[in-house]
Formats: structure tokens, sequence, C-alpha cells
């Protein structure tokens, strides 16, 4: 298995969830570019940071802080940017929001789509992390509140992926997991934005544990961009458009209806 393959050659192979097994999605995972990516910027941080220690009780509480921040912070990007319309009506965001999460939801089996971009997902890790991590004890805690969010992010992004391949997790925690997210994507996307956990989801009136628990929406796939919405507001639709055709007949080999 080449390790180092980079992002053309990745998204030239064919990463349906629903026709993977395990090992195929482990393969993906360590080759995919951004997870590479998160484990350099994992290493430089930590190096950086404990070469410039003051406090080793401080260094630690920074990288707790920068693991607990990202769930919250996910949360509420789940919920008021990626579940939100005014992505989608403004033109030079439109594009964003398709990549980012529309085609996820259209197109849940489709790893490529479900992997985050190193455009989005860095600059978001830096900005909540860094000042907070900072606030803590300066440059190397900054360091180590940056660790510490990348490290969830690289194992929510495997716990995600494996919430959408085609196996009955034996584990109750992933189990569990995979139901409530599934639910998400198919029954009622206006609830269940955790990943990995749903804290935030109880704290804040959003968790349904089971289908019965909350109504089943029309939008859970599309996000609320219906025809009507697709009319007013073109630019995601466009895009959708003119997708080359071999992605297409792709996404159909792993269509969820």
């Amino acid at each position: 298995m080449r390790l180092f393959i980079g992002y053309k050659a990745w998204k030239e192979e064919e990463y349906l969830l629903n026709r993977m097994t395990f090992d195929d999605l482990v393969k993906a995972y360590v080759t995919y570019p951004a997870i590479q990516v998160y484990a350099l910027i994992l290493i430089a941080a930590l190096v950086a940071g404990i070469a410039t220690i003051g406090s080793i009780s401080l260094f630690l509480a920074a990288f707790a802080a920068g693991a607990v921040l990202f769930p919250i912070a996910w949360y509420f990007v789940h919920r008021f940017v990626l579940h939100g319309s005014w992505m989608y009506k403004t033109p030079w965001l439109a594009g964003l929001w398709k990549r980012v999460h529309y085609d996820h939801h259209l197109y849940p089996n489709d790893l490529s789509v479900l992997f985050g971009g190193l455009h989005t997902t860095l600059p978001t890790i830096l900005l909540v992390a860094g000042p907070v991590g900072w606030l803590i004890g300066g440059f190397p805690c900054a360091c180590a509140a940056v660790a510490g969010t990348v490290v969830m992010t690289m194992y929510t992004e495997f716990l995600h992926a494996g919430e959408h391949l085609a196996f009955q997790p034996k584990s109750k925690f992933w189990k569990d997991m995979k139901r409530r997210h599934l639910a998400h994507h198919f029954h009622n996307e206006q609830g269940n934005y955790g990943i990995a956990e749903f804290f935030w989801d109880r704290r804040f009136g959003t968790f349904y544990d089971d289908t019965k628990d909350a109504p089943r929406t029309a939008t859970a796939r599309n996000l609320g961009y219906t025809s009507e919405m697709a009319e007013k507001f073109p630019w995601v639709k466009e895009l959708t458009d003119a997708e080359p055709e071999p992605r297409k007949s792709m996404r159909s080999r792993g269509a969820v209806s």
C-alpha cells in the first residue's frame, strides 16, 4: 500500500462506504492527505509546545481544553452554519456549503465528501483552539490546545466514516452512535448534531435516541435546498449539474433511497 498518494490520486479511487470493508476504510483514512497533514501538525505542535514548555500542568490543561473544545465547536458550526440556509443563499459561499455539507447529506456513502478539507478545518482549529491555549499559558499552551483539537478531529473523522460504513458494530457505544447519526441523515436532520458524542445535543434539547422520539422531516437529505429554493438561489444546483459524468456515475452506485 502506497501511503503518500496525494489528493488527485486519492480522489481517483472509488470510496463508497456501502461497498467498503473496515480494512478498506482504514486504508482510505491513512492515505487521505488531510489526515496525514493533521498528523504532521500534531507532531509539530507537540514538539514546539514541549520545547518551550513552562508548566507541565498548564500544558496538559491546555491539551485537554483543546480536546473538549472540539465537540462544542462542532455542535454550533454543524447546527447554525452547516444546517443554516444563509450559505446557499450567498453566491460566493454556495460552493463551500455544497462541498462541506450538502453533498455529504445528498451522498452519505461517498467518503470523498465526508472527510473534511484542510481549507475549512485548519482555520477553524487554529481560530478556536489557539487563542484559548494562549490565554491558558502563552505559546506552549496554544500549541497544546491545537494538538488536543487535532487529535479529536482525527478521531472524529474516523468514527464518522465508520458510522456510514456498511457493517454492524459490536460495541454498544458504536452501535448507539451509528444509530443516532444515521437518524440525523435519514429521519430528522434537526437533531443529533453530534458525531462521536451527543452531550451538547442533550444540553440544548436537540437529542433524540430513537426515530420514535422525533417526527420525520422531508429535508433530511437536501437540508432544505428544495427545487423551490434552487430556483431562487441556483448556485448549488448549477455546480451539481456541472459535475463530471464519472463522478455522477460513481455516486449513483453508492446511492441511498
